[in-house]
């Protein structure tokens, strides 16, 4: 197995109320890994992920990047940010520059990068996001799609090698999560690594290779999406619906008497597939 690229020790984390955000976890991620991240509202996964590239330092426990441990020093912390990107729900949050060229550049510029680094990481990201016809456009005066791509495209100009999206198909249309998808797929077949948190198990299932599923700042499931989906008490202890698709594939396996788990189709030209061979 490759070297881990985040590891997390027994990590906890309290806000100044005292209930445990995120209680004592440990886990590791592994280059290239597509994890969905599960949970209800409060379960602690934004915790989790603001402690992932550093924003919150944990209260207890020990957090490794690349095998070097991240200390509370802030040249430790500056690298963890810069390799670990997070696009959060909410585009508005992310947003404060004038254009969406000046908005992509401020990361790099940060970075104190030479002008030409700053430049090339820029148009790079703007061409990935299909952004280059609105460069010039104020980003608050983007459509909702819109700005999602750009806040996807300021971490990308980062060039981290982990990327946390935080509900990134919250407020999208079907057209734009049909988009989302797509630049998940490219940005997984360029290497990165990608971990979303999302409320949407029909997403988790077609997208993830690895689920994570939270429940009052507790993980308590950690495995292939088929292991946690096939998991009845599992699913309703978290309040969590199996997906549709595996639905669908369940009833058709009890119909024609075939072995449960048999079929794992992920979209519905698998799903058809299967219709066809057995109807």
């Amino acid at each position: 197995m490759s070297e881990a690229l985040l590891e997390f020790r027994d990590i906890s984390y309290a806000y100044e109320e005292g209930d445990f955000a995120l209680q004592p976890l440990s886990l590791t991620i592994q280059p290239g890994e597509r994890i969905g991240v599960l949970g209800g509202n409060g379960a602690g996964k934004s915790t989790f992920f603001l402690c992932c590239n550093g924003v919150l330092t944990p209260d207890s426990g020990r957090i490794f990047f690349r095998g070097r441990e991240v200390t509370r020093k802030k040249p430790d912390l500056l690298e963890l940010r810069k390799n670990v990107g997070i696009v959060f729900q909410d585009p508005n949050q992310q947003l404060i520059a004038s254009t969406v060229e000046d908005e992509i550049s401020f990361g790099p510029m940060n970075l104190r990068l030479p002008p030409p680094e700053v430049a090339s990481r820029v148009e790079e990201a703007l061409t990935a996001m299909n952004l280059g016809r609105l460069r010039e456009r104020p980003p608050h005066y983007l459509s909702g799609g819109e700005k999602k791509r750009v806040s996807i495209a300021d971490v990308l100009a980062m060039e981290p090698e982990l990327i946390l999206f935080d509900e990134p198909t919250a407020s999208l249309d079907g057209v734009n999560i049909e988009v989302l998808d797509s630049i998940l797929a490219k940005l997984s077949q360029g290497g990165k690594t990608l971990m979303v948190s999302t409320h949407d198990v029909d997403f988790c299932w077609r997208w993830a290779s690895r689920v994570l599923v939270f429940r009052a700042g507790r993980l308590v499931a950690d495995g292939l999406p088929h292991n946690i989906f096939s998991d009845d008490a599992l699913l309703k202890n978290n309040g969590l619906q199996k997906p549709v698709l595996l639905e669908v594939t369940r009833m058709l396996e009890q119909k024609t008497g075939t072995a449960p788990g048999a079929w794992q189709p992920k979209n519905l030209a698998g799903l058809n597939e299967i219709i066809n061979a057995v109807l």
